[in-house]
């Protein structure tokens, strides 16, 4: 639980620096490029895909481990909170800067 806690700043972090090597790769400049076609170019520069069926399932795994098991282990009830906050944090992140 406490790996899935700040696994979303990992995929937060990925998103973000994936993207801009890719983009520094080609260039810096978005009027100098090495792209030969317009659709590779927008590719590039718009952003990726928003994969909502992985982060609906990471977050149905931490409510179905939290409640079976937070009987016996009451602090998983807080721990998936925090998870539950770090997840809505960089999903905010993410949308607003990284996707389409």
């Amino acid at each position: 639980m406490f790996i899935n806690a700040i696994l979303p700043y990992v995929g937060l972090v990925t998103s973000i620096l994936i993207p801009k090597l890719k983009i520094m790769m080609d260039s810096r400049d978005p009027y100098k490029t090495k792209k030969t076609s317009s659709a590779m170019f927008k590719a590039l520069w718009s952003g990726g895909e928003y994969v909502i069926h992985f982060k609906y399932s990471g977050v149905l795994n931490i409510v179905y481990i939290s409640c079976l098991y937070g009987i016996g282990m009451p602090v998983l009830f807080p721990i998936a909170a925090v998870n539950f906050f770090n997840q809505w944090v960089a999903e905010r992140v993410i949308m607003a800067w990284c996707m389409k």
